[in-house]
């Protein structure tokens, strides 16, 4: 009995660009002209990612920029702009990951066994040097603290609502780095970068 010749990643690709599919359209588990199977996924998305260079992007913009890239790879139409999805590319039931580091945390929800997982690795030249193609099921076997990662933002908007300052002075540990006399209620947010010196609060 002839073994069945391996298939063309190519012809999803032309599939579906064909069918004219966003990634927001379903898409049958193992339809046949339209699902792309992992090992397919990963030789695709590694050969038309591979040395994408990140180089001075902003972590937004470069999401952004990885994602555009996945849809021309994979024959889509790149939407105006990405939706909030879970998982971010539903038709083929995947999410992209693009890090340096090695330990993949997956935010604010549990690992899914049907779900793929697109781990995009950056170089220290921030250029794509590999992409892996894993499903929950073996992302699961890494996973040793079974800890869900949960990422919390908030956002101070002044003037906005009333508000109550707790402290008027900062603690006794912080007050060796900071300048004297500053006027806490002028920061303006939160997240602003930390400086020394008469105009820090500005």
């Amino acid at each position: 009995m002839t073994a069945a010749p391996p298939t063309d990643p190519q012809s999803y690709v032309k599939a579906i660009r064909a069918k004219g599919l966003s990634i927001y359209d379903p898409i049958t588990v193992g339809d046949p002209d339209f699902w792309i199977p992992t090992p397919e996924l990963q030789a695709l998305l590694d050969d038309g990612l591979r040395g994408l260079s990140l180089a001075g992007l902003p972590l937004r913009t470069r999401s952004k920029v990885v994602k555009t890239r996945v849809c021309e790879v994979l024959g889509y139409p790149v939407p105006n702009s990405f939706q909030k999805t879970q998982p971010r590319f539903p038709g083929q039931m995947f999410d992209t990951y693009t890090q340096k580091s090695n330990n993949l945390q997956v935010w604010n929800e549990e690992l899914s066994a049907a779900r793929r997982y697109v781990i995009i690795r950056v170089s220290d030249a921030d250029v794509i040097a590999r992409v892996k193609v894993v499903t929950g099921d073996t992302l699961a076997l890494l996973d040793t603290t079974g800890t869900l990662t949960r990422k919390y933002q908030a956002r101070c908007v002044p003037g906005a609502q009333a508000t109550e300052l707790i402290a008027a002075t900062d603690t006794d540990r912080l007050l060796p780095f900071v300048a004297p006399n500053i006027d806490l209620g002028r920061i303006a947010t939160p997240g602003a970068p930390p400086c020394c010196g008469p105009d820090s609060a500005d």
